[in-house]
């Protein structure tokens, strides 16, 4: 398990505001793409099952990269 936290400045980690909701944004653009993410507040939950293949791997990470690139542009 992994999380994710979306800031809007990286240097002073400064979040987004609650209410444009960036990890539900993210979250949901991933599953467009046939992986399911878990948003806390701005923060996107990686949660594979025990037994994944390789090709999974890559797919997850495409998704996690897609989705927050997504929600944060």
């Amino acid at each position: 398990m992994a999380g994710v936290e979306l800031v809007q400045d990286r240097d002073t980690a400064e979040p987004y505001p609650w209410h444009e909701q960036r990890g539900i944004r993210a979250c949901n653009h991933a599953l467009q793409q046939g992986v399911w993410l878990r948003p806390l507040g701005n923060v996107i939950v990686i949660m594979p099952p025990l037994a994944v293949s390789l090709d999974e791997w890559d797919q997850i990470g495409r998704a996690v990269e897609h989705g927050i690139r997504a929600a944060t542009a």
